[in-house]
């Protein structure tokens, strides 16, 4: 047999070579296959569902790629399947860590939970890295199917039917349909494509176990007919008519993307339908939200620590709902609510200590906004990272003030700020807002010596319903043990953020009105939103005669950019959206002012976490316990505007986000990681005799050992001995029945190829012991 083998060497020119035409058919469905995934999530980004998720179709086009490098390893489906986890985290997580918002105490264990909530929860949060994060491993799986079902199992109907989901649930929520018309045509139109390049894999392959060559010509022919068949197809569906306008995806996902954060409604309890999030100068809790994401303003600040944005605080109770005061409504104590005009510079309030309308242990936030025209509904109000301090803008802060309006004395409270300009589009101001670091020590030993004027906010009215009774003596059986004003407020905070209280944007309805929605909330349903949550908590406070206000503004927003330069940047812009609209509560302490608090618990759709105390309010650190001395006063520019402290370092100095290095290095890792997978699959795990040859070919080339144009299998297995004799006869074995198989009318049977296989390996573990030439 080897003197037969070795005589026939030669074939003819002319004749067509089935494996480079199969080899050109696999290259193109490829192209195909990256172009499909490519464009599907350009659609998907063209959407407006994030803001920065770019880094999503890089990993979606790294699936198809891994997809394709195991089907030409001949990967088993096994093997496929146990590898889908890993190759997705090779992906993903060097994609996106940049862009991880910035987390206090950011350790692994907090990243690592935080990629997992987001993996599998993402596309139902309202943060936009959440959201990248999820989308991203949507578009993975999508990806790694489209490409094994298309160039492995040659099923382009099965490869593509994810795909259509995607552009179908994308089609049927996105609020603008202009943007995503043209990439959805392409997409649709590739996905045709990859259906009938599969199909003439399907045929390829037959026609090679057949033994059948395909005449000149023939596929081109196909790959036109299939071009004009998707165009004509693609035509057809953009001008049929739907068949259904239903929403399929609100049914998988009933929170919605976007839906969440936003608490700020207009819509009154029991009204039917859906309200849209938005920002509202009252909060009223009710029915089920619904949310058309748009980005109402983007940032950078001084601080590392995230910030939240107040912007109007309600300090009126009225039958379980609140609002804010009307102008010229008389307060204890000689006060009145009043707006005094003010030109750019310090806002007109009392930062007198003695007033008590300022605290004391406060630390000066700067943030530089772009707003949007709407950002704060239907007035142009300011928004501060914390308690309204000066803005580099015209306008009227409206608040507390002793006395009546034409005294023109300052306000001891800023409970919002109107620009005289209105909100432009590219409107950009610069506004100061100062954050609290008391420590608890300090707030637990505050006392109870309030000044008059915050009588008002100590104000329940009850009515026939007796809300303000049930109230009172919920808070009262939460608080039973402890000592001091700071202790029963967090005694409140956490049982609102623990069992059975869950967080959701389809509360209960209350059938009829014998209860208020805050009374129900607490007492029976135990679910609702932010709004929910912080309403309760405010009435339980002034139950027990703690000054409490209501504060209605945004949360952190997401990074812009979040997979670009931007993301390496140590001064990252943060985009707020419409879903980042929320209400908390503050209370007030002697000394120490207005103390935020955080009664709405974590959950897909935001992370709301307690706020800090002490000096980590401001560093986004854990701070150890100690001696807190007051930070140094901001100095004045000479236009009377707060500047930058010289001794206060850059912002974004300290450690805000992942360390760029980590970045950098675990991208390689993971790139080092990936390619190691698939050279062990490929040189494991071949599929054919054919590619069991190849890879004792690539053996010998890593040998220093390459087959020679006209050395025959015999002869190449020999001399690849003589360097590896751990293999020597495994691969003389492989060399006799490659020949066989190769050249003899009889070929070889299932058999002696599944042990071929079997044989390839003991070579490649034999290997492992070489012999200097």
């Amino acid at each position: 047999m080897e003197s037969y083998v070795d005589t026939v060497q030669v074939r003819d020119p002319a004749r067509p070579r089935p494996a480079r035409a199969r080899a050109h058919t696999f290259d193109i469905a490829t192209l195909l296959c990256l172009a499909l995934i490519a464009a599907t999530g350009w659609a998907v980004l063209a959407a407006d569902w994030v803001q920065g998720g770019g880094g999503a179709i890089v990993v979606a086009t790294l699936s198809v790629v891994e997809a394709a490098l195991l089907t030409q390893a001949h990967a088993p489906r096994i093997a496929t399947a146990l590898a889908a986890p890993l190759l997705a985290l090779a992906a993903i997580v060097p994609t996106t860590l940049a862009a991880m918002p910035r987390l206090p105490g950011q350790t692994t264990g907090v990243v690592a939970g935080h990629y997992i909530r987001a993996l599998f929860t993402g596309l139902s949060s309202t943060h936009d890295w959440d959201f990248t994060v999820g989308l991203s491993a949507i578009l993975f799986v999508c990806g790694y199917w489209l490409g094994w079902m298309a160039l492995r199992e040659h099923r382009g109907v099965l490869a593509v039917v994810p795909i259509f989901s995607v552009l179908a649930t994308n089609v049927v929520n996105a609020t603008k349909q202009g943007p995503i018309a043209l990439p959805e045509t392409v997409a649709v139109g590739l996905a045709i494509a990859v259906v009938a390049v599969a199909h003439l894999g399907s045929l390829d392959k037959r026609w090679a176990a057949s033994q059948i060559t395909a005449f000149d010509g023939l596929r081109w022919r196909f790959g036109t007919s299939a071009a004009g068949v998707a165009a004509i197809l693609t035509l057809v569906a953009l001008l049929l008519p739907p068949v259904s306008t239903t929403d399929l995806s609100a049914k998988l996902f009933p929170s919605g993307r976007g839906i969440g954060a936003g608490q700020r409604i207009n819509t009154p309890a029991g009204a039917s339908g859906a309200a849209a999030i938005g920002f509202s100068p009252s909060v009223v809790p009710g029915g089920p939200l619904i949310s058309v994401p748009r980005t109402v303003f983007t940032y950078t600040d001084d601080t590392p620590a995230p910030v939240d944005f107040s912007v109007a605080n309600d300090t009126v109770f009225d039958k379980g709902n609140w609002y804010g005061p009307a102008r010229g409504a008389p307060g204890p104590g000689g006060t009145t609510w009043a707006g005094i005009d003010f030109t750019a510079g310090p806002l007109p309030r009392d930062n007198s200590l003695s007033d008590g309308g300022a605290g004391s242990h406060e630390t000066a936030v700067h943030a530089d906004i772009r707003l949007d025209p709407g950002a704060t509904g239907n007035e142009a109000l300011a928004p501060f990272a914390g308690e309204p301090e000066a803005i580099n803008d015209q306008g009227t802060a409206f608040g507390t003030a002793v006395g009546t309006v034409s005294d023109a004395s300052p306000l001891l409270t800023v409970d919002s700020v109107q620009l005289t300009l209105g909100i432009q589009v590219g409107t950009e101001i610069t506004s100061t807002g100062l954050i609290s670091t008391a420590t608890e020590a300090q707030l637990r030993a505050a006392g109870t010596n309030y000044p008059a004027w915050t009588g008002q906010f100590t104000e329940l009215s009850d009515d026939s319903t007796h809300g303000v009774e049930a109230i009172q003596a919920l808070a009262k059986a939460w608080t039973v043990g402890t000592s001091n004003q700071y202790d029963k407020a967090i005694a409140i905070e956490q049982r609102l953020r623990s069992a059975p209280f869950q967080y959701t944007l389809n509360p209960h309805q209350l059938a009829g009105a014998s209860l208020w929605p805050v009374v129900y909330f607490l007492t029976v349903s135990h679910r609702g939103y932010c709004q929910y949550f912080a309403s309760a908590m405010g009435s339980m406070l002034r139950s027990l005669g703690i000054p409490t206000r209501l504060v209605s503004g945004f949360g952190p927003g997401a990074t812009v950019d979040a997979n670009g330069p931007q993301a390496l940047n140590r001064v990252q812009t943060q985009s707020v959206t419409t879903t980042d609209a929320h209400t908390w509560v503050e209370a007030y302490f002697p000394t120490y002012g207005w103390i935020p608090f955080e009664p709405t618990p974590p959950s897909s759709q935001g992370n709301y976490q307690p706020f800090a105390r002490g000096l980590a309010a401001v560093s986004g650190a854990t701070v150890p316990a100690g001696p807190v001395t007051t930070p140094p006063t901001t100095p004045v520019t000479p236009h009377g505007f707060p500047g930058q402290d010289p001794n206060v370092s850059p912002a974004g100095t300290g450690s805000a986000g992942v360390p760029v290095a980590v970045v950098i290095t675990l991208a390689v890792l993971g790139a080092v990681v990936l390619l190691l997978v698939v050279a062990i699959l490929w040189l494991l795990l071949p599929r054919s005799l054919t590619g069991a040859w190849k890879r004792v070919e690539a053996l010998g080339v890593i040998s220093g050992v390459a087959r020679h144009y006209a050395e025959t299998h015999r002869a190449y297995a020999a001399r690849l001995a003589r360097v590896r004799p751990g293999a020597g006869s495994a691969l003389r074995e492989l060399a006799a029945v490659t020949a066989r198989a190769e050249f003899s009318p009889s070929g070889t049977s299932p058999g002696e190829r599944a042990q071929a296989l079997r044989t390839w390996r003991r070579a490649l573990f034999g290997s492992t012991r070489r012999r200097k030439r």
